[in-house]
């Protein structure tokens, strides 16, 4: 299966989710217990305050609202492919309006950096007849490439024991051993919550934090 129709499965998945809830958790189809656990995991890739932040498969803005609700302060950019979601993201927080884009790295990567670049479980949905792997993959060079600092980035994981038919599960070592290609400075969290896993990557070695 091409690239253009998984982003098709995606778009249309989320559309459906976005138009069943108007909760933040459910539009992004995950739990809400789940959904504040990967944020607070997320959050321990560095100091946030005061840094360029850019939120890959943003949603409606949740990682935004957290941040928010932490009193943090960051020069927050939010990107997803669904335009719905977008849509939804700036009728949510106004005071976002020109933060918000319909944007997909892997097809065309911007032209700026970030300090922290995060993503929070962006392929997840099991596509019929593909492996997510490879695509995520791309997905986490691409935001490497563009942090000044690091990035995070949450995944559901095969060690799971409750599986669910629409979700795809990574098989971590496979994650790591491929990461650890193009980055040294790795940081592995599997213990939040059991079906999932964050992964930190860092530009400076992890010595000189």
């Amino acid at each position: 299966m091409n690239y253009k129709k998984i982003k098709e499965q995606n778009i249309k998945f989320f559309s459906n989710t976005l138009k069943s809830s108007p909760n933040e958790h459910h539009s992004v189809a995950q739990s809400e217990i789940s959904h504040l656990k990967r944020f607070e995991k997320i959050l321990e890739l560095g100091k946030f305050n005061n840094k360029r932040i850019l939120d890959v498969g943003c949603g409606i803005g949740g990682f935004y609202g957290f941040l928010r609700e932490q009193d943090i302060h960051t020069d927050y950019t939010g990107i997803d492919i669904n335009e719905h979601m977008i849509d939804a993201a700036k009728k949510k927080y106004p005071e976002l309006q020109n933060h918000f884009f319909v944007h997909d790295i892997i097809e065309k990567e911007m032209n700026e950096t970030f300090d922290y670049i995060i993503s929070v479980g962006p392929l997840n949905l099991k596509f019929e007849g593909s492996s997510n792997t490879d695509i995520t993959m791309e997905l986490i060079k691409k935001m490497y490439k563009m942090a000044n600092i690091g990035i995070a980035i949450s995944m559901t994981s095969s060690l799971t024991k409750r599986a669910n038919k629409k979700t795809f599960y990574y098989d971590p070592v496979k994650i790591l051993s491929r990461t650890f290609e193009f980055c040294k400075n790795v940081k592995f969290d599997h213990t939040y919550i059991p079906h999932d896993f964050v992964l930190f990557c860092y530009k400076k070695d992890l010595y000189d934090f």
